[in-house]
């Protein structure tokens, strides 16, 4: 059975802060503190143990000296104390990245469960990473097939051969949701753990080119954004394949922000160009009513692990019933606790659905600095003074007159002390009030800030979309063809192009060959707006100037020696970029007329020679 390590001293605190600090650690440390005024935790720390006790170290922490002198040594925003529990990785990253190790937090009995599934998933994810359950007991595990039976808690529940083994995401696909990855009656095959029943399912992922071999040229795929720049932004088709997205697949106007476009984690339409592992997508042309293929599945027989998201209302949260508060005020070193003022008894039995699930917080100098006085320690009440018999008629003796002095003295420390003591609770009462208050606002922005950011999705998708399709509404329309090809290059220009380089950077004259139009009618993946760009980098000549569209002779026969091809009438065929660095790149083909003129000839794929 695996050991929890229980810190009783400074010394403990001291040496687990230096291993945590140290270079030895091979496997992750899970840590746990009691809440103030309770000497067991409400997160389950022997479940934790049961758990990953075989993966991980366990430690429990009291609140109190021994926590602070564990916080002391640790690096900032990377403590643990009152109650809350933090799994710290291998390696350093987490004392410069906090969220490397996020704090989980039980303020009662109530939260406990939730706490404790979190560490243990978080130790799952983390000795993951370190790879421990590559390396830890194979031969113990044993290589079994069985049937998703339920998802339940963040577990997939894999029925075996009379057992049941247990898959959390971190043995599936770490930070994927498990309704993503295993769908009920899939049959899976992993490495199976007897001890802990962890069912391993990861060696049975497809790999991200046969899961991603359904999707062709054209087809509307759903993505996930990854990240965003200025002009630049990267979208998921895979967990494990990104495609950039530069400013030109995403708008046609050059000048466009895409942080005002795009949402990180945000999921999209997009199409695509071209696939066979060098991935390119476009945003553009994307319509309402384009029907995305279904997104790959990560294990065979899985779910799409990417769907459409569908618009909804934001709607008003309701808040969560506030726990009860208790505050534990010290009077000459004796805990003293103070009510909320509710009706809890604090005898009820802990899983009685009226017991109180109490969260302690011992007042500082430092809480709540709202220039509220500091609290002064309040005097221990003295015992009520033994009842004194009426002196004997007859003059008082010096050690009576003492007595009586005495006795007048400590009943006016008593006094004194009780009204102390009530100044004390009157503040303490103060502070739950106020604490309850904090905790209110901290649930209010925290709504907020979820309805704002899915507000700012909503906007930014209507953003995108407006911009994608104002070549259809905002731009005007034209029934002829090569009109709207001609304007297309023309505002090219006139956007690209500064005023004061425009006079010495002309737009030259250029014409259609007979099958130009048609086979920019019939391209598939790529805007007529990027068409255009490039038509006007070849008609000012800037297509020369650039490495990127490869500009070079359009020769009689594939080989690099053979001569450009030439017209009857002279003109010389040309071929420049619209793409690079895929196979199936498009290609734009052009004569250049005897009076230097263009005539644009066609469109096509890499592989297509002819003009």
């Amino acid at each position: 059975m695996t050991v929890v390590n229980r810190v009783k001293t400074s010394e403990d605190a001291r040496e687990l802060a230096g291993l945590l600090n140290g270079s030895s650690r091979a496997r992750p440390v899970v840590v746990v503190t009691t809440p103030h005024g309770r000497t067991e935790p409400w997160i389950d720390v022997e479940e934790i143990a049961e758990q990953v006790g075989d993966i991980a170290d366990i430690f429990l922490v009291p609140t109190g000296p021994h926590s602070w002198d564990l916080s002391n040594n640790l690096p900032a925003m990377t403590q643990v104390y009152g109650g809350a529990g933090r799994v710290y990785p291998v390696g350093h990253e987490w004392a410069s990245e906090p969220r490397r190790s996020p704090l989980r937090f039980a303020y009662g009995a109530a939260e406990g469960p939730k706490a404790t599934a979190a560490l243990i998933d978080d130790a799952l994810r983390m000795a993951t990473e370190a790879g421990l359950f590559d390396v830890a007991r194979t031969t113990e595990r044993a290589r079994l097939t069985g049937v998703v039976a339920g998802i339940v808690a963040d577990r997939a529940m894999v029925k075996l051969d009379g057992r049941m083994g247990i898959v959390p995401d971190a043995l599936a696909f770490p930070g994927l949701p498990l309704e993503r990855t295993l769908r009920i009656g899939q049959e899976l095959t992993g490495l199976y753990d007897a001890d802990s029943r962890w069912f391993d399912v990861r060696a049975s992922r497809l790999t991200p080119d046969v899961a991603l071999s359904s999707y062709a040229a054209d087809d509307v795929v759903l993505v996930q954004v990854e990240s965003v720049e200025s002009d630049r932004a990267s979208a998921f088709l895979h967990p494990l394949v990104t495609a950039d997205l530069p400013r030109g697949a995403v708008t046609s106007n050059p000048l466009d922000d895409l942080s005002d476009l795009l949402t990180p984690g945000e999921v999209l339409l997009a199409r695509v160009v071209s696939g066979g592992g060098d991935w390119e997508l476009s945003l553009l042309d994307i319509d309402d009513d384009d029907e995305p293929v279904t997104a790959a599945a990560l294990y065979p027989g899985g779910p799409p692990w990417l769907v459409p998201t569908v618009p909804d209302d934001v709607v008003e949260p309701a808040l969560p019933a506030a726990d009860p508060i208790k505050l534990v005020t010290f009077v000459d070193d004796a805990e003293t606790e103070v009510d909320d003022g509710g009706a809890s008894d604090d005898r009820a039995a802990p899983d009685s659905p009226h017991a109180a699930a109490p969260t302690r917080v011992t007042p500082s100098p430092t809480m709540f600095d709202r220039n509220r006085p500091r609290l002064r320690p309040a005097l221990a009440p003295a015992p009520a003074p033994a009842t004194v018999a009426a002196p004997r008629p007859g003059p008082e003796s010096a050690s009576t007159r003492s007595m009586s002095l005495t006795i007048a003295s400590l009943q006016s420390e008593v006094r004194t002390a009780r009204r102390q003591r009530d100044e004390v609770h009157a503040q303490a009462q103060g502070f739950a009030t106020e604490l309850e208050h904090l905790r209110t606002e901290l649930r209010q922005v925290e709504d907020q800030v979820r309805r704002l950011t899915h507000q700012l999705e909503q906007s930014r998708a209507k953003l995108r979309k407006s911009r994608t399709t104002s070549a259809a509404t905002g731009a005007p329309s034209f029934a002829d063809p090569a009109r709207e090809f001609r304007f297309l290059v023309e505002r090219a220009w006139a956007t690209r192009i500064p005023l004061a380089e425009q006079p010495s950077c002309p737009l030259g004259d250029y014409t259609f060959g007979p099958h130009f139009l048609r086979s920019l009618a019939s391209l598939h993946g790529l805007a007529a707006d990027r068409v255009a760009d490039v038509v006007m980098e070849v008609a000012t000549g800037k297509a020369a100037l650039s490495a990127g569209r490869e500009l070079h002779h359009l020769r009689t026969e594939d080989a690099g020696g053979s001569p450009q091809r030439v017209r009857e009438d002279g003109a010389r065929a040309w071929r420049v970029s619209l793409q690079s660095n895929t196979p199936a790149a498009r290609r734009l083909h052009y004569w250049v007329l005897s009076d230097g003129s263009i005539e644009l000839a066609k469109v096509g794929v890499h592989d297509d020679m002819s003009i």
